[in-house]
């Protein structure tokens, strides 16, 4: 036991990928998938992924994958439907210790919340700032994530989010807005954002003192 928890823990690049297998269980991911969500070289998630297979933690196969290819003719454009295999990789749930990782990582996954609110500030004129769903662990929430601002870069946008996906091995369910949309929604008691402030939620930042 002692060396499966060396193995599992031994550098952050692994907790990257122990992550997002651990809070996606039902899904299976090829290199690019995990390249992209973990931010990790292929290299380097090509080494960690044979580790954890090694391990027992992952286990991998080929699967196929339904792919439209946009077809030109001269009367109109139609898609042509082909059927590509791919390397993909999932976790075991049969893993010993499976269970118990998977509510480690859970509780282990929730960045700090004051970190967070610094990097939203950068992003630009930040009015409000509101975290719930897997930030406060509610899947009964209607977002993750709503920012309202001005002047607000799309790529820096990108980037934060990007980062914060990577962190928690979770995509994220945001919502982005700029003040005047806001306040005219919240006037017209849109039941969409009315139920992010009123159900349970944490305010990283609040200049629009709700």
């Amino acid at each position: 036991m002692d060396q499966i928890l060396e193995k599992l823990f031994e550098s952050p690049a692994k907790v990257r990928v122990l992550r997002l297998f651990l809070r996606n269980p039902d899904f299976m991911f090829t290199v690019p998938d995990l390249t992209r969500s973990t931010q990790l070289k292929t290299s380097q998630a090509k080494r960690e992924l044979k580790k954890l297979e090694k391990l027992g933690l992952l286990k991998k196969k080929i699967s196929s994958f339904k792919e439209e290819i946009p077809v030109k003719s001269r009367r109109h454009r139609k898609n042509k439907i082909i059927f590509k295999k791919k390397l993909v990789y999932f976790i075991n749930q049969e893993f010993i210790l499976y269970k118990t990782l998977r509510d480690l990582i859970a509780v282990a996954s929730q960045p700090s919340q004051k970190r967070l609110a610094e990097k939203i500030k950068r992003l630009g004129a930040i009015k409000l700032a509101v975290v719930a769903g897997i930030f406060i662990s509610n899947d009964n929430s209607r977002a993750d994530l709503l920012i309202v601002g001005d002047n607000i870069k799309k790529k820096k946008m990108e980037k934060l989010l990007a980062d914060i996906e990577s962190e928690t091995g979770k995509a994220l369910n945001y919502v982005f807005m700029e003040t005047g949309e806001f306040k005219y929604r919240m006037n017209m008691y849109d039941r969409f954002l009315r139920d992010i402030l009123e159900f349970p939620h944490q305010k990283l930042i609040n200049r629009l003192n709700l």
